[in-house]
């Protein structure tokens, strides 16, 4: 999650449904962002859900429509995993406690839910990420309790040392000791986290491995460029957010350009739409998704 991105899009909503009527210029200023990146803003209130009215020609405000759905994910995108954080959070505070009453009222009305906890996802996947933060801040080795591996097809226990979760919270890097190897395991993939009391013995030989906007994890910097649909677009958006940094259109065509660590995400994505998407001087993504579309057609 970009928490810059976040501060910015709340204190926005905060100027536009004020009682003055800010200019472009003006909230350029107060947010030290660009006239684009405004625009930008104010697009993804309206794909949200939330409704603009447009006083003048460089004053714009956020409407109040409480029949209106709001779907916040569309520029927050908050995960189960957070959701589940932020419940327990607030779950340590006094039920009287006036700052956790309007927080979760606040959230219920901008999710359209009648309480946060319908938007908490797997309890086990959210205590599972407390375990693991608990161990990253002790610097203390875990066991990953009946992994299920997708590249070995084998569930068994894991002893590793966890280093850092990804941006969204699906994936933990740690340091496995078997093998010696800093790895990317998902957590939605771990019956348990428990907890040693031993401390990290490898912490020298822990690295901290890219993910690129497809979650795809690697040591590599691999070139890719897209020409793409709206559909394409629209898609690329909703399953991974964070590409769109990378796209930009010309007016007829939206065009990703910008590295991957690993085909496979990228390549996935574009299989799955391959009357949508032209796969532009990438030699190794054309060759993957050759590889591929032979392999699947075997007998």
């Amino acid at each position: 999650m970009d928490h810059g991105r976040i501060v910015r899009l709340l204190k926005l909503m905060e100027l536009l449904s004020s009682n003055v009527d800010y200019t472009i210029q003006e909230l350029m200023g107060k947010l030290e962002i660009s006239r684009r990146s405004i625009f930008r803003y104010l697009d993804s209130f309206k794909i949200a859900g939330f409704t603009m009215k447009k006083k003048g020609p460089n004053v714009h405000k956020l409407m109040t429509n409480k029949c209106r759905k709001i779907d916040l994910s569309q520029l927050i995108h908050l995960s189960e995993e957070e959701a589940y954080l932020l419940h327990n959070l607030m779950g340590a505070l006094t039920s009287d406690c006036q700052v956790a009453i309007n927080l979760e009222n606040k959230l219920a009305a901008l999710f359209d839910a009648t309480s946060v906890t319908e938007i908490i996802g797997n309890k086990v996947t959210g205590e599972n990420i407390m375990r693991l933060r608990e161990a990253m801040n002790a610097k203390k080795q875990v066991t990953l309790a009946r992994y299920e591996s997708g590249n070995t097809m084998s569930i068994s226990d894991r002893l590793v040392e966890p280093i850092k979760f990804s941006s969204n919270y699906r994936d933990v890097y740690a340091y496995e000791i078997s093998t010696g190897i800093t790895k990317v395991f998902k957590i939605s993939r771990i019956s348990q986290v428990e907890v040693s009391l031993v401390d990290w013995q490898h912490e020298n030989k822990h690295e901290i491995i890219e993910t690129d906007c497809f979650r795809m994890a690697g040591k590599e910097d691999i070139p890719i460029t897209l020409k793409m649909t709206l559909k394409a677009k629209n898609l690329l958006f909703e399953e991974y957010p964070l590409a769109s940094k990378y796209v930009s259109y010309d007016g007829e065509y939206w065009w990703f350009k910008g590295n991957v660590k690993d085909l496979t995400g990228v390549g996935r994505f574009v299989i799955g739409l391959a009357d949508q998407i032209q796969v532009i001087g990438s030699e190794e993504l054309v060759n993957y998704i050759r590889d591929f579309s032979n392999n699947f057609l075997k007998d």
